[in-house]
């Protein structure tokens, strides 16, 4: 969704800046020591797997916008352990398996649809004790029921100039669970990503293969 929307902005947005407080709580709670394989569904200006990479996790960062992607292929084409690729996250292939699924703010920018098969392709695509990281915005978050609504889906909207789908907290557990995860981490409040003068609701989810 919306690719025409983020190749735009990140045209202009090309800096990469401070990691996400989501990151660091992955990174400190979860990512534990040793080599460890990460993917990223969308990694945006890629600042949270710049950190991850840091951190000394292998990191393969996905996102549709080839601007971007060009961009940080190589500022960081000395950085060991770090691979951007261009691509559709939900469309992702089988050929590789990961420790740990990082998608933050990624779930609501795509159908509910698509998220089915994300998260289906996460549960396969993990290893043993793998971890699926999520934060994204749910219907508590303060721009629900913002914009226009998407016909067909009373949870979607534009708002902005693009696209938002606000995810359902209990629905979103139920759905993981029934893949066999085990969620180990499940809130829905704020405090997550405060940003400028604003602290917005959103969820945030941490679960087990």
């Amino acid at each position: 969704m919306d690719k025409k929307y983020w190749e735009e902005y990140y045209s202009t947005h090309r800096q990469v800046n401070e990691p996400s407080l989501f990151a660091r709580f992955v990174a400190e709670n979860y990512a534990g020591e040793g080599e460890k394989d990460l993917i990223e569904l969308g990694c945006g200006d890629g600042r949270d797997a710049i950190y991850f990479n840091k951190q000394g996790l292998n990191v393969t960062a996905v996102d549709q916008a080839s601007g971007q992607i060009e961009y940080l292929e190589d500022k960081f084409k000395d950085q060991s352990g770090i691979n951007f690729v261009c691509g559709d996250f939900t469309q992702l292939g089988t050929e590789h398996t990961y420790d740990l699924v990082y998608s933050r703010f990624t779930l609501h920018s795509i159908t509910e649809s698509e998220q089915a098969r994300v998260l289906n392709w996460a549960y396969n695509q993990l290893n043993k004790g793998g971890l699926f990281c999520i934060e994204v915005r749910g219907k508590k978050n303060e721009l629900y029921q913002k914009g226009t609504q998407v016909a067909g889906d009373p949870d979607a909207y534009i708002y902005d100039d693009h696209y938002r789908r606000f995810l359902d907290f209990e629905g979103l557990c139920a759905q993981l669970k029934g893949l066999q995860f085990s969620v180990e981490f499940a809130q829905e409040a704020d405090g997550f990503a405060p940003f400028k003068d604003t602290n917005e609701t959103f969820i945030r989810v941490v679960s087990r293969k």
